[in-house]
Parts: structure tokens; C-alpha cells; sequence
């Protein structure tokens, strides 16, 4: 009887280049799908945090306005006020004023509350600063509307990514509206029907 001899069969350099070529693809597919993936988070950590700090200023806003002494007024014109000027919103308890200040390439919203001196129903004792916007901030417009001749006040803040290289390429622009306290319409909904002697 005759043994067949095993034959030991290695790769031909086609077989090689193939399966390169296959591995490549495959290492293709995964590094792009996984730097879609690091491109997206990083995007909705813009969103979210250039948001954040667009719903603080509008907060911050709308608690001042609706407690205001004073009638406030941002601008005359069209265009809206855009923080070539200090804004003041007298409250009860003290001022507090808006203004808009350059950081590096940035913007960032600046209200500072100084205190009347005397007791407050609001709490609050001390002078003090705060700033909202200056990681993201390019531009932000208040301009006064009025709408059935309810007056309000129309805010947009456009926030922009610092870590794109293109500038506008990847921007985000917050809406809110502002409706001062309606005085008279309140008493009217609140005011006692039936007199209590």
C-alpha cells in the first residue's frame, strides 16, 4: 500500500494581499463609525451646555422683569438692544443692570445686583455679579415687541462651538420671549368678589 504524503500548503501572496486588504476595509469602517460617534457626543455637549447657560440668562432676565419697580425698556430701534448700553431693572429690594462684555472671541452677559441698603423681602443682603455666556456667546439681542398691546420682550442668543475651526459652522441660536407682569389684569383675575366686613 502507498501512503499519500501530506502536502503542507502555506499562502500564496494573493491570498495575503486580500486578506490585507479586507482587515483594512473592516479597520476602515470602525474608525470612522467610532469618530462619528466622539463627533456626535461632542456636538450634543455643545447643545446642551450652550443651552444651559441660554436658559440661565433668559431665567435671570425674566425673574428681574417680573419683579420690576420700574417700566423696562431695552431699545427704540428695530435692531434691539445688544449691550451698548446698561440696562436697569429697578426691583424691590435694589437695581440690578445688564450689560454685554467681550471675552477673547466670545461674549458674556453680566448682571450685577446692588442692594438698596435697606430690608429686603427678596433675601438679598450683598452686592453681586453674575456672568452667563462667555464659553459660547456670540451675539444676543433683546428688542422690545408688542403683541395686542401687550408689550414684551423678543431675546436671541446665538451660541457658537469653540472647538470647530470653521467659524458659523456649528451654531445654535436661543429664543425666548419675556412678558413683564400684567398689574392690572392680575387685580382683575385676583380682586375679591363678595366683600368681607
Amino acid at each position: 500500500m502507498q501512503k499519500n504524503k501530506s502536502k503542507k500548503q502555506g499562502l500564496t501572496l494573493v491570498e495575503i494581499l486580500i486578506c490585507m486588504g479586507i482587515l483594512a476595509v473592516i479597520i476602515g469602517i470602525i474608525i470612522t463609525t467610532m469618530s462619528r460617534g466622539a463627533s456626535n457626543v461632542q456636538k450634543g455637549s455643545f447643545n446642551a451646555l450652550a443651552a444651559n447657560q441660554a436658559f440661565w440668562i433668559v431665567s435671570v432676565m425674566r425673574n428681574d422683569i417680573s419683579k420690576a419697580i420700574n417700566e423696562v425698556s431695552f431699545s427704540n430701534s428695530d435692531e434691539g438692544w445688544n449691550g451698548d448700553n446698561e440696562i436697569e431693572v429697578i426691583i424691590e429690594g435694589g437695581k440690578a443692570s445688564y450689560s454685554i462684555e467681550q471675552v477673547g472671541g466670545f461674549k458674556k452677559f453680566v448682571r450685577k445686583f446692588t442692594s438698596a441698603g435697606g430690608k429686603s423681602d427678596l433675601k438679598i443682603s450683598d452686592d453681586r455679579i453674575q456672568s452667563f455666556g462667555d464659553q459660547y456667546m456670540t451675539k444676543m439681542t433683546v428688542t422690545d415687541k408688542e403683541d395686542n398691546g401687550i408689550k414684551y420682550f423678543w431675546v436671541e442668543i446665538t451660541m457658537e462651538d469653540p472647538h470647530k475651526s470653521t467659524p458659523g459652522n456649528h451654531e445654535i441660536v436661543w429664543t425666548a420671549s419675556i412678558y413683564p407682569p400684567l398689574v392690572d389684569q392680575i387685580n382683575e383675575i385676583w380682586a375679591p368678589t363678595v366683600e368681607v366686613e
